[in-house]
């Protein structure tokens, strides 16, 4: 960040604002910590200091880690297991964020202690660092017995080992991390080893006891269900009883005769149509040639043949032989007999479909007048069958229920000697390497950001109790006067080289001074009289020491422009008083600037120290003081007032509107209270400042 700066002393002045002193800007905040650094440092490498010995003096902690996989769905070994197995909506993520839980439980932690001997373990049983005082403190309390100690001992094992484990499952995973941390590695490792396996067995425990509880539950059901079975089945028998109910086959024997006659009575029936449809058939074709009776009778099929061979022979002959041939004759009546046979046949036919008809239909009366009668005899059987068949469902019911509750509870009992836990370790715990508390490097770095962070609150705290001068323009804004420049500390160092002689390198400081110098006026005086150009240096007490250098400066660099200068220390103050006559002598007129002047090894400007203090009775007269600068003011072309703090220089300060330039020398850092104390101060002086230096103390020599 540089530390010197110089500002355009042409530059137009800036519209004034009102002072706000007490407040911290936010662009401020990086000047602000910047300036801070070395204490913000500080408390970041102290902070890093005490973490680092906390970590040397801590009990290492090992953390060992197992991973057990959990599967919503359970081995499906037997069929309707009580143990459902069916998965949730979510994936069974809810179930395996309910088993990390039970993973957890006091069931399955009180089984690890019991594998691992924890109750013997002072980092577990709590006989560690406060056992004495614990002893000692027992000695006021009443007595336990050997039980109650054994209970405490056991919860406040538990408690320990519960603080100790912890489990954490990734997204859309079903396996649960387990980590047990300890102060020795071999043990975290047992540990995390131990809840695995005991959460197994407690989920196996689980499982068989929820099937024995179903199987006894089940089970002492089976007394009343038989009870119930047996008193449904003897009301059947003796309603049947009652009403001479014969069953055979399941079912009634009045009710299978019916049924029988029912199905007679329908082949009658249609028996009755398909003869009567073929006797219709036999009398609306007199010759009956294309009945199926006729064309299935062998008597009608063999007089066809002969008809037909007769046919054939007949119309042979009748090409060969005249119509009056013997053989003509011969076969037309061999063909006639032939017919006349075949018609004899077809009203054979016919008489005897007539006949079956009439046995058919007879049949099928006799059946209907049988049914009609079955019927009436069933109406009254019925009423009675109704409730029969109610007591025969009822009884039907039981028997059911009985069945299912037996063959659940044999299922039941023996699915309850079989492990369904479908969870298993896929990763069992080994030995940790290294530490996992206290992590030093993450702890160094966690401890020197936090002092870090501290030290700059800290120090932003501090800038907003009582904010300081950290930039030009805050000094424009309190002061309301240009600022010539910013001034490092170790460009104050004043040049050696001979009078009128150009310095070795240009120095902000010069170039400062310059900018100063040209703020004066032109002429100086409107008398004949020939009267110098006065310059009065103001700064807070805070700043008083770099004010005086920064004095020598302006005067050395006068010199080099040619100029008469008197360096004159007026801080009346402030400092220890001169061992030699000078200022307040001067002003009570007891001696003169020539007689006190004087000029250092060294130096190529004068200087009139602040004299002695002035005697008790001595009284000023008006305008005195002024008319001492006057005259002191003929005797050089350039006389600078090291004025000290306007705030407390108060003789000093009314001669400030005597003077030809009126500038306020401050330090970087220094409160903002102490430059508006004296802008107030000036503005009491009828006077304002016509310039503001700024030192900047952070790269002093």
């Amino acid at each position: 960040m540089p530390t010197s700066e110089v500002f355009e002393t042409a530059a137009p002045s800036e519209p004034r604002t009102e002072r706000v002193v007490g407040q911290v800007e936010l662009a401020l905040i990086g000047h602000i910590l910047w300036r801070r650094r070395k204490a913000i440092a500080l408390a970041g490498l102290a902070a890093m200091a005490a973490m680092l010995v906390y970590c040397l003096l801590a009990t290492p902690q090992y953390t060992a880690f197992a991973q057990i996989l959990v599967d919503p769905r359970d081995k499906q070994v037997v069929s309707n297991d009580i143990n459902p197995s069916s998965i949730a909506a979510d994936g069974g993520v809810t179930q395996v964020e309910s088993q990390g839980n039970v993973l957890l439980s006091n069931k399955v932690l009180l089984r690890a202690i019991d594998a691992t001997h924890l109750e013997s373990d002072p980092e577990f049983n709590g006989s560690g660092r406060f056992a004495a005082i614990k002893r000692w403190l027992s000695v006021f309390s009443k007595p336990q017995d050997a039980e109650r100690k054994l209970e405490d001992l056991q919860a406040t094992t538990l408690i320990a080992l519960r603080k100790h484990a912890s489990y954490k499952r990734a997204e859309k995973v079903l396996v649960l991390d387990l980590a047990v941390y300890a102060n020795d590695p071999d043990k975290a490792a047992a540990i995390a080893n131990a809840i695995a396996d005991a959460y197994l067995a407690d989920q196996a425990d689980a499982r068989a006891d929820a099937g024995r509880e179903a199987s006894k539950s089940l089970t002492s059901r089976l007394g009343e269900l038989q009870a119930k079975v047996q008193e449904a089945e003897d009301a059947v028998e003796d309603y049947r009883a009652k009403n001479n109910f014969v069953v055979s086959t399941g079912q009634l024997v009045s009710d299978q005769e019916i049924n029988q006659t029912i199905a007679q009575l329908t082949a009658a029936q249609n028996r009755v149509s398909s003869l009567r449809a073929q006797l219709d058939q036999l009398r609306s074709d007199p010759g009956a040639q294309g009945t199926p009776e006729a064309m299935n009778s062998g008597v009608m099929v063999r007089f066809r043949d002969r008809e037909s061979a007769i046919v054939e022979k007949l119309s042979s002959a009748s090409r060969q032989l005249g119509p009056l041939h013997p053989d003509i004759a011969s076969l037309q009546q061999s063909l006639k007999d032939v017919r006349g046979l075949i018609a004899k046949e077809t009203q054979r036919l016919r008489q005897a479909a007539e006949a079956d008809y009439t046995r058919a239909v007879d049949d099928q009366r006799a059946l209907s007048r049988k049914l009609d009668a079955m019927k009436s005899k069933s109406l009254d059987d019925n009423k009675a069958d109704v409730h029969m068949r109610e007591l025969q469902r009822q009884a039907d019911a039981a028997r059911s229920i009985y069945q299912a509750f037996l063959v659940r509870a044999q299922e039941t009992m023996e699915a309850s000697n079989v492990d369904t836990t479908n969870s298993r370790i896929i990763t069992r715990a080994l030995r940790p390497q290294q530490k996992s508390w206290p992590p030093t490097l993450l702890l160094l770095l966690a401890s020197g950001l936090g002092g870090l962070s501290l030290g700059a609150s800290a120090s932003l705290a501090r800038e907003y109790l009582n904010p300081s001068l950290l930039t030009p323009a805050q000094a424009r804004q309190i002061v309301d006067a240009p600022v010539l420049g910013v001034v490092a500390a170790r460009d104050l160092g004043r040049e050696r080289a001979a009078l009128h002689a150009p310095p070795p390198r240009a120095r902000t400081a010069d170039k400062v001074a310059r900018s100063l110098l040209r703020k004066l006026p032109n002429a100086t005086s409107s008398d004949e009289t020939k009267i110098g150009l006065c310059v009065y240096l103001v700064s807070p007490p805070s700043a008083a020491a770099a004010r005086a250098r920064f004095a020598e400066r302006l005067a050395d660099y006068s010199v080099r422009e040619g100029r008469q200068t008197l360096l004159v220390d007026a801080d009346l103050a402030g400092g220890a008083q001169a061992d030699r006559g000078g200022l307040r002598e001067v002003l009570r007129g007891e001696q003169t600037v020539s007689d006190l002047a004087y000029i250092e090894t060294d130096d190529r400007f004068s200087r009139l120290a602040k004299g002695a203090a002035d005697p008790e009775d001595w009284r000023p007269r008006e305008n005195n003081d002024a008319f001492r600068l006057r005259r002191m003011r003929r005797c050089y072309d350039l006389v600078i007032l090291d004025g000290g703090s306007m705030t407390e220089n108060d003789r000093l300060s009314a001669l400030a509107g005597q003077c030809d330039l009126l500038a306020l020398v401050a330090e970087i850092g220094q409160p903002q209270a102490g430059l508006a104390a004296e802008a107030e101060a000036a503005a009491l002086a009828q006077g304002r400042f016509d310039a503001i230096v700024l030192v900047d103390p952070t790269d002093a020599s």
